[in-house]
């Protein structure tokens, strides 16, 4: 096999300004949808169009799917109703929604009306009605499903006449009862190898693992990935089949939150597109994704400031005290967010995070966090007592305080997002600023108030 030359932006401009469409035809046409769209990345906007309307049909659809959400409105600016809709047929169904859910509610009406298929057209109309961010909303309903009263040779004729009008690779076949309820799965390789008389529903697997179509995309994601499926199942709440999740679209799934996750413990609102907030964006746009979950920070904050304005008085008459509260803030917000991170991980993981479970991660992070203020503050001790001369007592006093700064750290680390998930807030606003900030209050009062109670020995 050849390995094909990676396209160059700047030679696809210049076959544009020159005005060869057919070498520019051939060129794009013999590329690979994932390489496609990388180049399309890279090509200025006004490049961008003059190269898709080159493209075949198959492949324009292909590198429809595989650009970013932002790209795709850009190329759907400047194509008409019906060239959209040409597109969206060509496409596999989820990916078509995924495109027409980027386009203003009419005008992606407008170009389901369009759709001359009845059944395209009716699966659009279905999926555009889930959530986005639902099992129903990335599955696809591409599938094979047969009759659980089919013998193995009616079910491979079936097949024969069904699979070439798939878009994608089909594994497994799901068996429906009369009433398309789901009753069972069974692999290509079964049919295959079944005697031809042989009843579906006898060799057909009756343990399945499904999810309805109204559970949050995660939790459909987790289970496909537990279970090592390579398609799973989404129904109705009679159990009737809507269509399948694939393995690929669990991988834009964990990308994508995993983004979302990465934003939002940084304190950036991830609403929008997957890429909100990257190089290249205008101002305007980080602008307002960072600035929400920092005027909150800044409001907290003031109350560390009013607590270090309060000790003023403790704090001149002990400045050695005052160079370890860098030390305590640091060390304290690192113990809570790793907590944090791990209770976040564990709510995830789960649709039933109850009681007994956030008392389990609580009691769990607690022990952790004393023997953590254990350690770290003798070790402070150490350190302490040596930069100071043997100042015996400041080493007492910051030791003590990092074990008690750090075990409360731990426990609002792992109480705070616990209380985000009961509340029907996304965890990954527990961490980041917010937390950090609260902790800067509590910390400094602790540390001050100790600092305050041991003064008369520090001062001697």
């Amino acid at each position: 096999m050849i390995e094909k030359q990676l396209l160059r932006p700047e030679e696809l401009c210049q076959l544009v300004d020159s005005s060869q469409r057919q070498k520019l035809r051939l060129i794009l046409n013999d590329q690979h949808s994932a390489d496609l769209a990388e180049c399309f990345e890279e090509l200025p906007p006004e490049y961008r169009i003059s190269c898709f309307r080159v493209l075949d049909l198959d492949n324009a659809s292909a590198l429809l799917a595989e650009l970013e959400p932002d790209k795709q409105s850009e190329l759907l600016r400047d194509l008409g109703n019906n060239s959209i809709a040409a597109l969206v047929v060509n496409m596999s169904p989820d990916d078509a929604v995924d495109l027409l859910s980027e386009l203003p509610e009419t005008k992606a009406r407008e170009i389901i009306d369009q759709v001359d298929d009845s059944e395209v057209k009716e699966d659009l109309t279905q999926l555009m009605t889930f959530k986005e961010d639902t099992a129903g909303g990335i599955m696809s309903t591409d599938y094979l499903a047969l009759r659980s009263d089919m013998s193995v040779a009616e079910a491979l004729v079936y097949l024969r006449e069904e699979y070439e009008d798939l878009e994608e690779e089909i594994y497994d076949v799901y068996v429906v009862s009369s009433k398309e309820e789901l009753v069972g799965v069974v692999t290509l390789k079964e049919l295959l190898t079944a005697a031809p008389e042989v009843p579906v529903q006898s060799i057909m697997d009756k343990d399945l693992v499904y999810v309805e179509a109204d559970v949050d995309q995660e939790h459909a994601a987790e289970k496909l990935s537990r279970y090592d499926l390579l398609t799973l199942p989404v129904v109705n709440e009679h159990k009737q089949l809507l269509g399948i999740i694939t393995s690929d679209d669990v991988i834009d799934v964990l990308k994508e939150e995993a983004t979302e996750d990465i934003y939002q413990s940084s304190g950036i609102s991830a609403g929008g597109s997957e890429a909100q907030e990257t190089l290249g964006y205008n101002v305007r746009r980080a602008f307002s994704a960072r600035l929400p979950w920092l005027l909150v920070t800044l409001m907290i904050e003031t109350g560390s400031a009013s607590v270090i304005t309060h000790f003023d008085s403790v704090i001149q008459q002990t400045v050695q005290a005052a160079a370890f509260m860098p030390l305590l803030s640091g060390v304290t917000g690192s113990v809570a967010t790793q907590s944090t991170c791990i209770v976040i991980r564990g709510t995830g993981k789960t649709t039933n995070f109850g009681l007994k479970s956030a008392l389990r991660n609580i009691w769990h992070e607690a022990k952790v966090g004393v023997l953590l203020g254990l350690f770290c503050g003798i070790a402070c001790y150490l350190v302490s007592t040596f930069m100071h001369q043997g100042s015996q007592a400041l080493g007492i006093v910051v030791a003590c305080s990092l074990f008690v700064t750090m075990t409360v750290g731990v426990l609002i680390g792992t109480m705070m997002p616990i209380l985000f998930h009961k509340l029907g807030v996304e965890p990954a606003h527990a961490s980041g600023p917010f937390i950090t900030s609260i902790l800067d209050v509590c910390t400094m009062s602790i540390y001050l108030t100790i600092v305050h109670l041991f003064l008369s020995t520090l001062t001697r």
